[in-house]
């Protein structure tokens, strides 16, 4: 309509100038002037280059066609007028200039933006077509026509009359008129059925395009209709069956349209990406992977693909739930069958486990709500997040969700009384975890004390300069044996067992002496102590030992008249060092006595700041009474039965499934230490430098030679020699077998 206004206008402006000047395009400056650069130049303006608004651009070129004409009748027109008219579009033309220039990119400030905010309204206001060459056009008029002419008069109306067609709307009206004479739209289709609220089937026409990136329009049975977001299309019953999303809330105003048809959008009334973000409630960045269906419950959804190559375990997703973000992350998949009519239609459906909404202060916080039946689930950005979660600075980072940059934070130091356990197979990467959460507690003032079967921990953390609390060798093999006799001799082991007390006496004592020295230290370095069992073979002597350092440890606590630090007990191989006596074969009393005590004191050591921190590989070989005083708990990859059946009891069924596929360094976490109320999928990236420490450990243990210092030499601090009464003497030398038994 706006293309017949402007060649009705162009054919009466030729008329005028053809009855006035003899020709359609005069060749006299004044009527050239007049008719070609004033009325035309309106027209063109008007009708078509500037159709909803005047820009900056379309300013700065209707005051240079201005000022070119005006120099062409410089000599014509009186100079007063032509000097003031001139002025006007070259103040115009400088101000569309500097706002064209100052905002050529998207985020403008400083100065930049002040001059644009200063430029931009002069500019569009008064550099519109309609002002400025009807500006020209009275100039003109004025100059070189007689004011009570007839020519004058039919120049005047033709160009009042042409001005007001646009701010009465009739370009509009006839454009409405003619749509509702006859739709244009080419129908695409025919509506099969529609699964409330969002999701339409269309019986495609052959050779129809149906793709996310062309929306089209459906008409719904009365006067309802709305914009469709193709998804996919498959073959049915000789026709192509096409599946698609309606847009909320977005309406159009097409007359003629069939119930139940689709049409085509005109080009002028095409959906862009940005209009079918805004319809879904999405950023740009993001996804579409398909749509909730039916089973899908709180703490979990299903929603089916629509891309059969969009999803990933682990992946993070989310679906608009009462206007917030509620996110998941994938768990499984499964493959479905649906029939549609005579055909099969084969897809896939995610099961995703509520995450929660992401709350930058305190994390993910569970949502108590599901999506509605059909609603859009969409992938978060791959690589996005960072900076999404604020961190308190005493925060532990456990790693990243999986394709993303957000962090799984927790309170570690809040929550080291109340203890920690990490599970997995061997090469998983739970020792890893460890580490990292050692170094976490030294930086932020935590103790530490690890009971170590791997000989590894001295390697990893020698850059803490940790303390050596290790007894020497022939100790540990002596109290072994003075064990072993105690338990066989005859007529009761009265004599063996006087032997024992003898012995393990003085040794407790001087245990709890280098323990209280270790904990009394007040410097930085030295803060990790280890305890290393590695020539330890005998299970009860381990048993005993580390109930000895335990109980030492806590009755030191006990002692201190004000408030003790805090105390990370790091039990590596915990299976060994407190084993379940039903699977590790402790029938005796005296063992499942020495594990029973061994858990009291998990129990009663958080009163007095003492933290455990269990690091096994299956928890049917760890006592359960320990375990299940463990309130975090972070699993690697799990594939026996009995951790299973152990682990869903803390997890859940769901997030249970995952752990015998996840691949090395990812894990599960859940508990008072991870900043999550639901079981969380994570992953820790992978450091080449913490790969070359690894193996250098290694190789130090197979023998290969090492970059790490020996445990016999400094930093590392031995258990003092006893002198008489039974306290630490020399701190320099090793307790030896021999001369505690003089002793």
């Amino acid at each position: 309509m706006r293309v017949l206004v402007l060649l009705l206008a162009v054919v009466a402006v030729a008329t005028m100038s053809y009855y006035e000047t003899g020709s359609a395009l005069p060749s006299d400056p004044k009527d050239s002037f007049l008719f070609q650069s004033a009325l035309l130049l309106i027209v063109l303006g008007t009708a078509l280059v500037e159709y909803k608004f005047t820009k900056p651009a379309d300013a700065a070129v209707n005051a240079l066609s201005g000022i070119v004409t005006l120099l062409g009748i410089y000599y014509l027109a009186p100079t007063a007028a032509w000097w003031v008219v001139f002025a006007y579009c070259t103040i115009v033309f400088v101000a569309a200039i500097l706002c064209v220039a100052v905002s050529s990119s998207t985020d403008i400030s400083g100065w930049q933006a002040k001059v644009a905010r200063w430029t931009y309204r002069p500019a569009i206001v008064f550099g519109r077509a309609q002002l400025l060459f009807s500006l020209l056009f009275l100039f003109g008029l004025f100059s070189f026509r007689q004011l009570q002419s007839p020519q004058t008069v039919e120049l005047v109306l033709f160009w009042g009359l042409f001005l007001v067609l646009w701010p009465l709307g009739i370009p509009s009206l006839l454009t409405a008129i003619a749509r509702r004479e006859r739709t244009r739209l080419r129908c695409l289709g025919q509506l099969v059925r529609t699964d409330w609220p969002d999701i339409v089937r269309v019986a495609l026409g052959s050779g129809t395009t149906w793709d996310h990136e062309h929306p089209v329009i459906i008409q719904h049975v009365g006067d309802l209709q709305c914009v469709v977001v193709p998804l996919y299309s498959q073959p049915q019953d000789g026709q192509n069956l096409g599946t698609g999303i309606c847009l909320r809330g977005s309406t159009t105003s097409f007359a003629g349209l069939a119930a139940g048809a689709v049409y085509e959008l005109p080009p002028e009334d095409t959906v862009d990406s940005a209009d079918v973000f805004a319809a879904l409630g999405i950023g740009s960045g993001e996804r579409l992977l398909g749509f909730i269906v039916e089973d899908s419950k709180i703490a979990t959804i299903r929603f089916e693909t629509w891309d059969p190559q969009a999803c990933r375990e682990g992946m993070l997703v989310f679906a608009m739930v009462d206007s917030q973000r509620v996110f998941y992350q994938v768990i499984d998949g499964t493959t479905k069958e649906e029939v549609l009519q005579a055909g099969r239609h084969g897809f896939q459906v995610a099961t995703a486990a509520q995450v929660g909404v992401l709350k930058p202060g305190t994390g993910f916080v569970k949502f108590s709500w599901l999506p509605p039946m059909n609603a859009p689930v969409f992938a978060f950005p791959s690589g996005a997040g960072e900076g999404l979660v604020a961190r308190d600075k005493h925060d532990f980072e456990y790693g990243l969700l999986p394709t993303t940059q957000i962090p799984v934070v927790g309170d570690l130091l809040g929550a080291i009384d109340h203890h920690t356990a990490i599970l997995g197979v061997t090469g998983s990467g739970k020792t890893e975890l460890a580490l990292e959460m050692i170094r976490h507690a030294v930086h932020n003032g935590v103790r530490v004390v690890c009971i170590d079967l791997t000989a590894r921990y001295a390697a990893r953390l020698v850059d803490l300069t940790p303390k050596n609390l290790s007894l020497d060798p022939d100790i540990s093999a002596k109290l072994g044996k003075l064990m072993f006799e105690a338990e066989t001799g005859a007529y009761g082991a009265g004599t063996e067992k006087k032997a024992l007390k003898s012995f393990s006496d003085p040794l407790r004592k001087s245990v709890r002496q280098a323990l209280e020295s270790f904990t009394a230290s007040t410097g930085e370095d030295g803060r990790v102590g280890i305890i290393t069992l590695d020539e330890i073979s005998n299970t009860k002597a381990t048993l005993a030992i580390t109930e000895m350092f335990l109980s030492c440890l806590l009755e030191s606590a006990r002692a201190r008249t004000k408030a003790s630090e805090q105390v990370l007990v790091v039990l590596e191989e915990a299976h060994t060092i407190v084993p379940e006596a039903s699977t590790m074969g402790l029938g005796d009393y005296d063992s499942r006595g020495m594990v029973a005590k061994i858990a009291q004191i998990a129990l009663q050591g958080r009163k007095y700041g003492i933290g455990l921190l269990v690091v096994a590989q299956r928890t049917a070989t760890v006592s359960k009474s320990i375990l299940t005083q463990c309130n975090t708990v972070v699993s690697f990859s799990c594939i026996d039965d009995t951790s299973l059946n152990f682990l869903a009891n803390v997890f859940g069924e769901q997030h249970t499934a995952l752990l015998p596929n996840l691949r090395s360094l990812q894990a599960v976490g859940f508990g008072k230490g991870v900043r999550s109320e639901r079981p969380i999928l994570f992953e820790i990236p992978y450091s080449d430098a913490k790969k070359r420490a690894a193996d250098r450990a290694d190789g130090r243990i197979a023998g290969h030679g090492s970059a790490a210092p020996s445990l016999d030499t400094p930093p590392y601090s031995p258990v003092a020699e006893l002198d008489g009464s039974g306290l630490a003497a020399d701190p320099a030398r090793r307790l030896s077998s021999d001369n505690l038994a003089d002793k």
